[in-house]
């Protein structure tokens, strides 16, 4: 699904609030409604957007805010794995596709509102992912690097939609 990452916007804006905390909340809403565990908004600031693409061309991407969704890896699944099994690889991906299922849907929804959108997940991602979940407060860096959430732990993958749709934005946490 790398083709519905973006798209049209609808030529007109539909009749919503100009509350930037109504609209996070619907926001928020619209990420649980679709199957996301944790949803957390960020500004999106410029140094975590890419240069470029995986085929080298350079990455126009202007928008003020970001949507980072979060999806549990469910702890009975991996618990239940050996380890030496295909059960994590298989509950890894499953975790992606739905992350980046989501987050397509949500900027298509987002780009029906008339404003701009695009989803970022694993097999597209425009924007650096990480700090974004941290600008979200969905966790802290770890030791080895990966977001630490307080509720899941590392056991989690996530996705992105970006867009000018008015937003408030969470804060950072320390936990």
């Amino acid at each position: 699904f790398t083709d519905k990452v973006d798209g049209d916007v609808a030529s007109s804006k539909a009749p919503i609030p100009d509350d930037p905390v109504i609209l996070s909340r619907h926001i928020k809403r619209l990420g649980y409604f679709f199957g996301a565990d944790i949803v957390g908004i960020s500004e999106l600031p410029q140094w975590a957007v890419c240069s470029h693409d995986e085929h080298g061309k350079p990455i126009d991407l202007y928008h003020q805010f970001a949507i980072s969704l979060v999806v549990d890896q469910d702890f009975r699944t991996m618990n239940a794995s050996t380890g030496r099994d295909w059960v994590p690889e298989a509950q890894a991906m499953r975790s992606y596709v739905l992350a980046g299922l989501m987050a397509c849907m949500m900027a298509n929804y987002i780009r029906k509102l008339g404003f701009p959108a695009r989803a970022h997940h694993l097999m597209r991602e425009d924007v650096v992912m990480t700090p974004l979940f941290l600008l979200a407060g969905l966790g802290e860096v770890s030791r080895h690097g990966l977001v630490l959430n307080p509720f899941l732990g590392i056991r989690s993958k996530m996705a992105v939609v970006t867009t000018d749709l008015s937003l408030l934005p969470d804060k950072p946490v320390d936990f």
